[in-house]
């Protein structure tokens, strides 16, 4: 039965028994850092039987990973290449050796180098275990939380998961004829910057794994947004992926160059697909509404995505406000509390975690992502698609990351960048915390709110709307609201650090544990 079509339950009991499946066959024999953490805990991954036995192993975290990175990849040991010292895996057992022998013999999947090396059959049988072992892909965090992480790709996870995964573009089972829904056809612009992070490679991976049309801009730094929206334009785009700060910016030029007549209207463009910054209903609404001034296909959807380079891909609403479908065939998913680390009820605020079911390269069992899920997680049937996913709703934030104090009060980050950039007359802006005597890093916060306005709005009105909003949001009051006259500049400032999110929180005081 399709498995996407199960009921919850079933479904989730299947995905919880593919996961003990995949921890008894490959990450108990050939996962170095498991293997060894559980043997010293005494942990039997071969005894796993219910979900309550799965909350008792402990969660993994970043710092965990960023440690040893490498013990994180599947390796059996192999006779004439011993792992590095410390590392402990098992060889391969007879099945697994007797299926590339197969494999070799009839050529199933087909293979082309032999015809120009003539290996002999031991060579082949050898080359069919590469293939599913050798890391040959990776990328990275964007490290705005520490060290970069990466995680690997085999041919494996690149020929036989991905393409699983990059092939789920969700239909409704029943069709609205006033919807635009995804065809195959359809061709999509991903502007996120280039660089070796999942942002940018999950569309670069999703043309080869499931065919679909991608043209890469590698970011404004590369091609410049004007020649990008003027490609774009010319091109026939239906969609794009974007950061929602740098659409927001795109959108802008976008429209300045409309009005000069340099593109017509963008009657083309169907939807967006926005990921690495949250996305909050003013501000998706904020981007529709620029997006209409531009001219797109009245049918427009702006859908969020979420997805990590610890998870190896990234999952997306089948349509506005239906909940970020997450993966059950690849993964099992748990929102746990973020002081207890126990699982929430349904539908609670947790923190994200995920274990990775099937995969090679870099395996991570019960990850602690650190995301907390304000909207909570619900495993069922999609009211919008028709379909059974553990659905996870926005809005999202870093459980540790995006809290701070502030002259003594806990603020959210979140909310704080909300009440700047949702409030009328804001087109763009920084918050700056910092010590009021930067020689003295006991002397009292303060907080800058650098903005770039509207040029029909009203400073004073701005500025009194902007005091009124961050104290409603955080009760805390900003001490200096700069009036920015170079948005450009400011832009610039704002993706300095990383080139791919903005910095709409800049961190300068000295803070004391």
């Amino acid at each position: 039965m399709n498995f996407y079509d199960l009921d919850p339950e079933s479904q989730r009991r299947k995905s919880l028994r593919r996961l003990f499946r995949f921890l008894r066959r490959y990450v108990a024999p050939y996962h170095p850092y498991y293997r060894r953490k559980f043997r010293e805990a005494s942990i039997d991954l071969t005894n796993l039987v219910s979900e309550a036995d799965l909350h008792k192993l402990p969660v993994t975290t970043k710092d965990e990973l960023r440690s040893d990175p490498l013990a994180f990849i599947l390796r059996p040991a192999v006779a004439d290449n011993p792992p590095p010292e410390g590392f402990d895996s098992s060889p391969l057992g007879a099945r697994q050796i007797l299926k590339y022998v197969w494999q070799a013999g009839v050529n199933r999947p087909r293979e082309y180098s032999h015809l120009v090396r003539r290996p002999t059959f031991r060579e082949r049988v050898r080359r069919r275990a590469l293939m599913e072992w050798l890391p040959i892909h990776f990328h990275v965090s964007t490290g705005t939380t520490g060290n970069p992480t990466p995680a690997t790709y085999t041919h494996y996870d690149l020929t036989r998961v991905l393409p699983a995964l990059a092939s789920l573009l969700i239909v409704p089972k029943v069709r609205d004829p006033n919807e635009a829904y995804y065809d195959w056809t359809d061709r999509t612009m991903n502007v996120f910057p280039g660089a070796p992070h999942l942002a940018f490679f999950t569309p670069v991976l999703a043309k080869t794994a499931a065919g679909t049309s991608t043209f890469e801009t590698f970011g404004g730094h590369v091609i410049p947004t004007d020649r990008q929206v003027e490609i774009f334009a010319q091109g026939g785009f239906s969609t794009m992926t974007a950061v929602p700060s740098y659409l927001v910016h795109w959108l802008r030029r976008a429209l300045e160059l409309k009005s000069q007549g340099v593109i017509g209207p963008l009657d083309q463009w169907k939807r967006v697909l926005v990921g690495a910054e949250p996305l909050s209903e003013p501000l998706r609404e904020y981007i529709r509404s620029l997006a209409l001034e531009l001219g797109v296909d009245p049918r427009f959807h702006i859908l969020q995505s979420l997805g990590m380079t610890e998870m190896k891909w990234a999952f997306v609403e089948c349509a506005e406000q239906s909940g970020i479908h997450m993966n059950p065939r690849y993964y099992f998913w748990e929102l746990l509390d973020p002081e207890t680390k126990q699982p929430v009820p349904e539908g609670e605020p947790g923190v994200l975690v995920f274990s990775h079911i099937d995969w090679r390269g870099t395996v991570l069992l019960r990850y602690w992502t650190g995301d907390l899920v304000k909207g909570g997680m619900r495993w069922q049937r999609c009211e919008k698609c028709g379909y059974t996913f553990p659905l996870v709703f926005p809005p999202i934030c870093r459980a540790v990351k995006d809290f701070t104090k502030i002259k003594g009060t806990r603020v959210d980050l979140t909310d704080l960048v909300e009440a700047v950039r949702d409030a009328p007359g804001v087109r763009q802006f920084q918050i700056v915390l910092e010590n009021e005597d930067p020689n003295d890093p006991y002397s009292r916060d303060m907080m800058t709110v650098h903005v770039a306005i509207e040029p029909e709005a009203s400073q004073e009105q701005v500025e009194k709307t902007l005091r009124d909003r961050i104290k409603q949001y955080t009760e805390v009051s900003p001490d200096r609201i700069v009036f920015e006259t170079d948005e450009d500049q400011l832009h610039e400032r704002l993706f300095q650090r990383t080139g791919i999110k903005a910095e709409y929180v800049v961190e300068r005081r000295h803070l004391h544990i």
